[in-house]
């Protein structure tokens, strides 16, 4: 018995020292292998909204959304600046027309920290007049942008504040209503933004009834008409009661284009798997023809008053045909197989305007498809796609 009371005490000894031993080590080795969490970083940002729909004079909203910051010293592109160290948005009125390039500087209590971005700009346009602006999508920052067509030698690029575009194909303005329309193929759906690029909202989706992969789109009069495999399809400019307009089996209208005067769409056809081509079709659904066959259609635009069809075949480049598709001339072969998606027209200047994704530039050329020339180079560092024009009302 004494043996085995030795043993235990021996063993529970042991065990004890065993166990302390293990804490120490244990709590040894938490102490020296935790890592400290890294101060947070201090980030300036802003956005900017624009009253009387950006015309002088118009009171500029500068809505701060910087984080970590203890100081902000706001420059409004003038000579004028104010510092505050309040979050607050700061209010600024303009009354005279100019670009301005504001910015906004932010005080840190930790400002060595590498990570941090302590200043940021943004150039604002503030115009006479109401103005004509191109709007795009970018395909790599999934942005719709813009830039005020004012004759301006060094155009600015402006960007609505929303970035959660994927593919984005179509878009139209309601001229009307000031509402542009933005179809997403990649997230299938169908978006509408005010024109100042507030209020995005997605106004149908996978959910909606008979509604998928939409590509472009055209507002007239108070509906907007998408294209998608199987037909033409229409709902009204809030989304609501979708349905198939036009039926055209086995085939995939693309970009559409619409000639209000003889109330005709024309559409550009996806070649894999359906037989490509550039169509037409009345508006009542009668009379569908194709009028080019044998290329994969891309960007499609009429101009009805001077009997001017352009199109995008992807292997060849920019076209300009009559109505009819006959007397068909290859204007601009430098965009071949660069897959341009967007063709809008500017009837008062006498220009089209178009992207070249590859390049990432857009193109510009006279309505009869000469002066073809670069009018946003590639050092803008944009990725147009989607395109469209509209003297704001």
């Amino acid at each position: 018995m004494k043996l085995t009371k030795r043993i235990l005490l021996f063993m529970v000894k042991n065990v004890t020292q065993f166990v302390f031993l293990s804490c120490l080590i244990f709590a040894y080795s938490c102490e020296n292998t935790s890592i400290e969490a890294p101060d947070p970083s201090t980030y300036a940002k802003y956005k900017v909204e624009i009253s009387n729909n950006g015309i002088a004079p118009a009171t500029v909203s500068f809505i701060n959304q910087s984080v970590n910051a203890t100081g902000f010293i706001w420059k409004f592109g003038n000579g004028d600046s104010i510092y505050t160290t309040s979050g607050d948005t700061i209010f600024y009125n303009y009354n005279a027309a100019g670009t301005y390039k504001t910015s906004l500087t932010v005080e840190s209590a930790k400002p060595n920290l590498y990570y941090n971005k302590l200043y940021v700009e943004k150039s604002i346009v503030i115009n006479l007049a109401p103005v004509k602006r191109l709007y795009f999508t970018d395909r790599v920052e999934n942005k719709v942008k813009y830039i005020v067509l004012d004759n301006n030698p060094n155009p600015v690029i402006e960007e609505f504040e929303s970035a959660t575009l994927d593919k984005p194909y179509g878009m139209d303005m309601d001229t009307i209503n000031g509402k542009l329309y933005v179809t997403d193929y990649g997230k299938q759906v169908m978006n509408s933004f005010k024109w100042n690029g507030s209020e995005q909202t997605v106004i149908m989706n996978t959910s909606t009834p008979g509604f998928s992969s939409p590509l472009g789109v055209k507002v007239i009069g108070n509906k907007i008409y998408w294209g998608q495999p199987g037909g033409i399809y229409s709902a009204n400019l809030d989304g609501t009661l979708p349905q198939l307009f036009i039926a055209i089996l086995g085939e995939f209208p693309q970009d559409l284009a619409y000639d209000h005067i003889n109330q005709i769409f024309y559409f550009s056809n996806d070649l894999d798997p359906e037989s490509g081509g550039i169509w037409k079709v009345n508006f009542d659904g009668t009379g569908l023809t194709e009028i080019v066959p044998n290329i994969w259609g891309g960007a499609i635009e009429v101009d009805p008053e001077n009997n001017h069809l352009y199109f995008y075949s992807g292997f060849e480049g920019m076209y300009l045909c009559d109505l009819n598709g006959n007397n068909k001339v290859l204007f601009d072969s430098s965009v071949a197989s660069k897959w341009t998606w967007g063709i809008t027209i500017d009837k008062e200047s006498g220009k089209i305007y178009y992207p070249n994704r590859v390049e990432m530039t857009i193109m510009r050329a006279n309505l009869d498809g000469s002066n073809v020339e670069i009018f946003i180079p590639s050092t803008a560092n944009i990725n147009p796609n989607a395109m469209t024009i509209d003297t704001y009302r």
